[in-house]
């Protein structure tokens, strides 16, 4: 399990305070992580090889231009509800008494 834990990019020496489920959480993150950097490598190289053959280059705002705001806004609800259905479900009440713990 260390070894993974340090194949993925994370400290060896927050290891051993790790409980399984936030090993689990951060492995998971760690492999998102990755997978993202993956992504970007795929995307970075076709576009690369896209411009090299290209007749005419784009602008550059052309290239860099933002996805919609809505369309971001859709994504983060999105995200939300799904992370509001994997929580727990917890009253004002009880979370106020955690607190004065």
């Amino acid at each position: 399990m260390l070894e993974d834990y340090v194949a993925a990019g994370l400290d060896p020496a927050a290891f051993w305070s790790l409980t399984p489920r936030l090993y689990l959480y951060q492995m998971r993150g760690a492999r998102r992580r990755m997978e993202g950097e993956e992504e970007l490598s795929v995307r970075q190289s076709w576009l690369m090889a896209k411009l090299s053959r290209a007749e005419k280059i784009p602008g550059l705002k052309k290239l860099l231009r933002r996805r919609n705001a809505s369309t971001s806004r859709e994504e983060f609800r999105a995200n939300l509800a799904a992370m509001s259905l994997a929580l727990p479900k917890v009253s004002l009440a009880e979370w106020r008494a955690r607190q004065r713990k």
